[in-house]
């Protein structure tokens, strides 16, 4: 098991999108402990169930643990180009609760960002980055701009590379599964 000091644990977390479409896609099993289908396509997944898993604890831990979720303009859009009305919907949902979120910093006089963001973001400018595609790098850039502590994903792309990224941006990239075995042994805090 992973280890990681309380202080340390990422709570600004960026939902990518294939996050927020498993979040949606399996939400009955997520929120509510409902059942996936055993023809469900995440059964083929490399670590799919096991994600999907880690997803329902996060979102159990972070119903108190006051996890920032976080989400972009460039997330929505990639969220509209779905056409699905109903993931579009919980997209909003996400956008509402961040929102809520900064609003209530401004409400207690603390300021949501360091000011720091912007100038990291620029770094993924750099052709060291070039593996990344248009629409990765585009939320990456969103996730390090909004301080964002983890970026959230199920893309493997992404998640092989992420030694590179971390080296070069001090955000995380982690699978849900991951992100879910460094929060389990505080989890019973909040329970």
């Amino acid at each position: 098991m992973n280890t990681q000091p309380f202080d340390k644990l990422p709570w600004r977390l960026f939902l990518d999108s294939s996050t927020l479409q498993a979040l949606h896609s399996y939400g009955e099993f997520i929120y509510d402990g409902g059942s996936i289908d055993p023809k469900d396509r995440i059964w083929l997944m490399p670590n799919g169930p096991e994600n999907i898993q880690g997803l329902k604890e996060i979102m159990f831990v972070g119903k108190r643990a006051s996890l920032e979720l976080v989400l972009s303009a460039n997330s929505l859009k990639e969220v509209a180009q779905r056409q699905s009305p109903s993931y579009l919907r919980w997209a909003f949902e996400v956008v509402d609760y961040w929102e809520s979120l900064l609003a209530g910093y401004r409400e207690s006089g603390v300021p949501p960002f360091k000011g720091l963001g912007a100038s990291l973001g620029v770094n993924l400018e750099s052709p060291s980055f070039g593996y990344l595609g248009k629409k990765d790098k585009a939320l990456l850039v969103d996730a390090v701009v909004l301080e964002c502590e983890a970026f959230i994903t199920l893309d493997r792309n992404l998640c092989q590379n992420r030694l590179h990224f971390e080296s070069r941006v001090p955000m995380r990239i982690l699978e849900p599964l991951t992100y879910s075995e460094l929060l389990r042994q505080w989890a019973p805090l909040f329970v």
